[in-house]
């Protein structure tokens, strides 16, 4: 996730879903796995007087991945974002799981890559199946995963990622639960809960 794309209909409904998995699954917290890569320099402000840069008040004000730990106040949900540059995946996912195990209630974890879930992870805007598994393991009996998918240019891009997503070695694969919204129809979310 970068800054930029924070804050449209896509997180109104990614969020208004993770709170109500939280409510529904009786999980205090939301752990949300930001896979982040920091925003390039937006392009300037084209006037008559010239190129301006955007002001950095205003990007503050938009663009702030950080803003989402508002809802914890208002939600009364513990919500963390991870927000570590993600760049070496291996070890992301491992501080990512140390993170889980350290958690002490139960938690809906949501991994938000750029684009979904492959199979085989083939760039930063994705997380693999393995990855995925990788964290399932590390949730608690009781604890939700949660995976954002933006479509794809393919005919069945809604069953492909739940395939990549339920195939995850350790899933439910009968029971990955598919949530939409008429609000944004070029995403779901793909949600695993750990069973006892």
């Amino acid at each position: 996730m970068r800054d930029p794309w924070y804050g449209g209909d896509r997180d109104v409904f990614k969020w208004s879903t993770l709170v109500h998995l939280a409510r529904r699954e009786s999980a205090p917290a939301i752990l949300h796995v930001a896979m982040y890569r920091p925003a390039v320099d937006p392009p300037p402000l084209l006037t008559a007087q010239g190129h301006v840069a955007l002001p950095v008040e205003v990007q503050r004000h938009f663009w702030n991945l950080d803003n989402i730990r508002d809802l914890s106040e208002v939600t009364g949900l513990a919500i963390e974002v991870y927000k570590e540059p993600f760049v070496h995946r291996a070890a992301y996912f491992n501080e990512v799981c140390r993170r889980i195990e350290a958690m002490s209630t139960p938690v809906v974890v949501f991994l938000d890559p750029d684009i979904g879930v492959e199979s085989d992870a083939v760039g930063p805007a994705f997380v693999a199946s393995a990855e995925v598994a990788l964290v399932f393991e590390a949730l608690r009996a009781g604890d939700v995963l949660v995976c954002y998918q933006r479509a794809r240019r393919q005919k069945d891009w809604r069953g492909r990622a739940r395939r990549a997503f339920a195939n995850a070695p350790g899933l439910p694969s009968f029971d990955v639960e598919v949530l939409r919204s008429e609000l944004a129809r070029d995403v779901l979310l793909l949600a695993a809960k750990k069973a006892p």
